[in-house]
């Protein structure tokens, strides 16, 4: 689903000016068994000291928004994300191949509490969206 849109804040300010966001991604990665307090303290770090590296380097993956959240499941507690940029495979291949320090502790922090390993761009969709809504 290609969707074209500006986010704008509850006052009428547009945030991103001339900015189209033109591909969303959603997924979710199982926490591996016993690990869910660890995926809280990585995502803990990742909006708490790290922040601003975070912003660094969405900023130079194109990476316009993202989301993380942790969903208590019957199956087990999962790692869920949004994103948003204009071009999301690019986004991921430079993700992937990266070697800078931040992006590499993220990979690795990841992959500790679910076994991804986001070193290896994705070769499909991450998510088949069917209804979006935004005001």
């Amino acid at each position: 689903m290609e969707d074209r849109f500006v986010k704008w804040r509850g006052s009428g300010e547009c945030l991103n000016p001339g900015v189209e966001i033109v591909e969303k991604m959603l997924f979710a990665l199982p926490i591996l068994p016993g690990k869910t307090a660890a995926a809280r303290a990585f995502l803990k770090e990742l909006e708490g000291p790290r922040k601003e590296q975070f912003a660094v380097s969405e900023r130079r993956l194109g990476v316009v928004e993202e989301v993380w959240a942790i969903q208590a499941g019957a199956q087990g507690d999962l790692l869920v994300a949004y994103g948003a940029a204009p071009n999301l495979a690019n986004a991921f291949q430079q993700f992937a191949a990266s070697k800078d320090d931040f992006d590499q502790w993220f990979k690795t922090r990841l992959g500790e509490v679910t076994g991804a390993d986001l070193n290896v761009p994705p070769t499909a969709p991450m998510s088949e969206i069917l209804s979006d809504y935004h005001a």
